[in-house]
């Protein structure tokens, strides 16, 4: 096998390996680990969705957003308040109102949003810390299906 060839094997391993590292789901903005995902309410048990005081529907989607601190090995879940909008693509804005659901490992913030079938959304969420007034804005695109 000549040396071009199989360079370029091991370029292609190289890439693959370094796309599998990355989560589309998770951004790290300094010392803080952001996770967000939107996913349909029925991915939830419907106990679940009653003790959180969630609707759960074919059309509706769970926004969930969680902040680590990864500055230790310890991974602290944060306390923060969270807000954001979202937009489809006619541009139409809303609103997300998040609510905090604290456990005791994890802290997260949910919303709900309703949606029509392979409706896209682009998410704008800001992040405050309330301690330390620090803001981080994340934004992400996500494409939602009815069941």
């Amino acid at each position: 096998m000549n040396i071009l060839k199989r360079l370029s094997i091991i370029l292609c391993f190289i890439s693959f390996g370094v796309m599998a590292n990355e989560n589309p789901n998770q951004t790290i903005r300094g010392n803080w680990e952001i996770n967000h995902i939107a996913f349909p309410s029925t991915f939830i048990q419907a106990s679940t969705a009653k003790a959180l005081k969630l609707t759960r529907a074919n059309n509706r989607a769970l926004v969930n957003i969680s902040v680590i601190d990864i500055s230790n090995q310890t991974r602290i879940p944060v306390k923060v308040k969270v807000t954001g909008k979202i937009q489809n693509l006619v541009g139409t804005n809303k609103s997300l109102d998040f609510v905090e659901v604290d456990e005791k490992d994890a802290i997260y913030y949910l919303s709900q949003l309703k949606y029509a079938n392979e409706e896209t959304f682009r998410f704008f969420i800001q992040i405050k810390d309330p301690k330390t007034g620090r803001i981080e804005e994340i934004k992400f695109l996500q494409k939602m299906w009815v069941d």
